[in-house]
């Protein structure tokens, strides 16, 4: 019994440490920007985020994604989205939708590139 509980015990153990070290060693997108696309390009973004600011007299928001989702589609068809990690980004203050201390959900005009 005590043989099958440490079994048990050191399996538990090397799956906490492999997990985390195979979850940060995935490519991780360079630092995106946005940019002006018209009236009818809408980026969608939704992640946990921390120490959130605003500059630029509050036209911009600023915040490090630990994990941050973005969908960006436009009229003419074009298509991005992808998965930001671990980075600083910054946003439209104009965004529709939740942005609170350590999550945010919403969808602004224009484009998030990485």
């Amino acid at each position: 019994m005590k043989n099958k509980l440490a079994g048990i015990l050191i399996c538990v153990m090397i799956l906490v440490t492999i997990v985390p070290i195979t979850t940060l060693a995935t490519p991780i997108a360079s630092e995106p920007h946005t940019r002006a696309g018209g009236l009818l390009s809408r980026t969608t973004v939704r992640g946990i985020v921390l120490f959130k600011r605003t500059s630029d007299f509050g036209k911009l928001f600023h915040f490090f994604a630990i994990r941050l989702h973005y969908s960006t589609i436009s009229l003419s068809g074009e298509h991005s989205s992808g998965i930001i990690r671990m980075k600083s980004v910054e946003i439209p203050s104009s965004i529709i939708g939740y942005v609170g201390h350590n999550y945010i959900f919403g969808s602004f005009r224009g484009w998030l590139t990485p």
